[in-house]
């Protein structure tokens, strides 16, 4: 077993073809395989190089590799009827960024469709958030890739839709059952598979399942993927639309565009600013053409232990001092009456809860102080102590800063430099790096789980819930509002804001 402060690349065979891209659809140059590593009985090779998930210039370690001697003992089967047939998958870090990366972003390897998005349930719930996705690599099966214990899902990644080769699915995370910091593993890690004519679906949301292992060689032009291999993925290319190998706001503001300052004068920072920031599943989170620039985004409020839809509007000073914080709450729209609003500032953490269903227009949070610069921030959570079954609507508009002795804050939403990478959003859980894979909890379906047929599964409230077809996982139509909630029939469900 090679070490873990192992750097080296074995260099690939001769005699390989070469993979031609053409419309999304790998097709390889020449008949044969790609793997360099042969596949073990059951599993087959891929028919084409497979991309890593990871940006353009990311520095990626292999936390654990193939088979259950690889650093996880999950990574095991082959063509089982039962099971994620996972002996090739692999737990993936940032070699060089603090926490393994946590928050930063994972990229689809191929184009395809996106099968799942969302929180994982029941037999598969250890996969956390995932994203799953179909592709068709030429050669006649088809082909999933498994993406999980995600951070966030990016809100254009939705179940049914499709994705292009290198586009952001979310950010590298820590989750598992129900929680985007899980007990089963302590550090925060990509648990990335590939599996040939598998199904989607079992208890639950379903998960891939039988087909065959593939092993995903070369992966970025690396071989034999063992714990403790570096992986220099490419080098970053600015415009690529990915802020990634050292690009900043300064080098490549394209693709790191920069949330910008509170100038003296104030700000208003809208819900489609570079400076808002969502995260959790995308198909629990919708817009609406009501608000302060005529229109928000909302989801239910839940009495969940922890959150799984968030909103942060972040915060940076061109002066520090004292600044009156508001948020815009549209009449007659919410219906929570205990939306927590979560102030950072100079002076440590205040919470303000308003009740957002007799609110009107701009309602105080309180006057703060803050500190020149950014770290600063308002926060507001979906697990408002609310219980589902109320259906009550949480709205996440716009928030107003005027600074002591200035005007109102100007509005600032989208504009030329917007687009840029996912913001880290969520807590930061502890994790000490060194745990060699995923605990003890089960990534896939047990041998026992029983396998059901996928139920066909809808929103009450129609396209709110993307095409996630499995059951009681999805939420229906907004309930708990006051006044006029027949606004709500204006709800554009279909349009998902993207921030990469």
């Amino acid at each position: 077993m090679r070490t873990n402060d192992l750097r080296y690349h074995r260099p690939m065979r001769r005699g390989l073809g070469i993979a031609l891209v053409i419309g999304g659809v790998a097709a390889a140059a020449v008949s044969g395989a790609h793997a360099l590593t042969p596949p073990i009985a059951g599993a087959v090779a891929s028919p084409v190089p497979v991309p890593a998930p990871f940006p353009a210039g990311s520095r990626v370690r292999v936390l654990a590799g193939y088979s259950p001697s690889g650093g996880s003992g999950l990574h095991a089967d082959t063509d089982a009827c039962c099971k994620a047939n996972d002996h090739y998958a692999l737990d993936l870090v940032y070699d060089d960024q603090p926490n393994a990366g946590l928050g930063l972003p994972i990229v689809a390897p191929f184009a395809g469709e996106v099968v799942r998005a969302g929180w994982a349930t029941s037999g598969w719930a250890n996969y956390g958030l995932r994203v799953i996705l179909r592709h068709d690599l030429g050669d006649g099966h088809l082909y999933h890739t498994l993406h999980a214990h995600l951070n966030a899902i990016d809100p254009a990644v939705v179940e049914g839709g499709n994705v292009a080769a290198g586009q952001v699915l979310g950010e590298l995370g820590q989750s598992c059952q129900g929680a985007l910091s899980c007990g089963s593993f302590s550090t925060p890690h990509l648990h990335w598979a590939m599996h040939r004519d598998s199904t989607v679906g079992g208890s639950g949301t379903g998960g891939s399942f039988g087909g065959n292992a593939v092993v995903p060689e070369p992966m970025s032009g690396y071989e034999d993927l063992v714990q403790g291999l570096i992986m220099e993925i490419g080098e970053a290319m600015c415009g690529d639309g990915v802020c990634s190998g050292g690009e900043d706001s300064g080098s490549c503001p394209q693709d790191c565009p920069s949330c910008g300052t509170i100038p003296p004068e104030g700000r208003t920072i809208e819900e489609t600013d570079l400076c808002f920031a969502q995260s959790g599943s995308p198909q629990y989170w919708y817009d609406a053409n009501v608000g302060s620039a005529g229109a928000c985004l909302w989801t239910h409020a839940v009495d969940a232990a922890q959150a799984d839809d968030s909103g942060r509007w972040d915060f940076v000073f061109e002066q520090a001092g004292s600044a009156l914080v508001e948020a815009y709450i549209e009449p007659g729209f919410a219906g929570s009456m205990q939306a927590k609003y979560v102030v950072t500032h100079a002076a440590g953490v205040s919470d303000v809860v308003i009740d957002q269903a007799s609110a009107s227009g701009w309602t105080e949070l309180g006057t703060f102080d803050f500190d020149q610069g950014g770290g600063q921030s308002v926060r507001l959570d979906d697990n408002t102590g609310e219980p589902f079954s109320d259906m009550r609507v949480l709205a996440f508009d716009a928030i107003r800063v005027s600074p002591l002795g200035g005007g109102p804050g100007t509005t600032s939403g989208d504009d030329a430099t917007s687009g840029g990478g996912l913001d880290e959003s969520g807590g930061d859980p502890s994790a000490a790096d060194g745990t060699l894979g995923d605990g003890t909890v089960g990534d896939g379906i047990g041998s026992d789980d029983g396998i059901t047929s996928d139920g066909g599964l809808s929103g009450i409230f129609p396209g709110a819930g993307g095409s996630d077809s499995e059951g009681c996982a999805c939420r229906s139509a907004p309930a708990g509002s006051t006044g006029r909630w027949w606004w709500l029939l204006s709800v554009a469900f279909l349009r998902r804001r993207r921030r990469r």
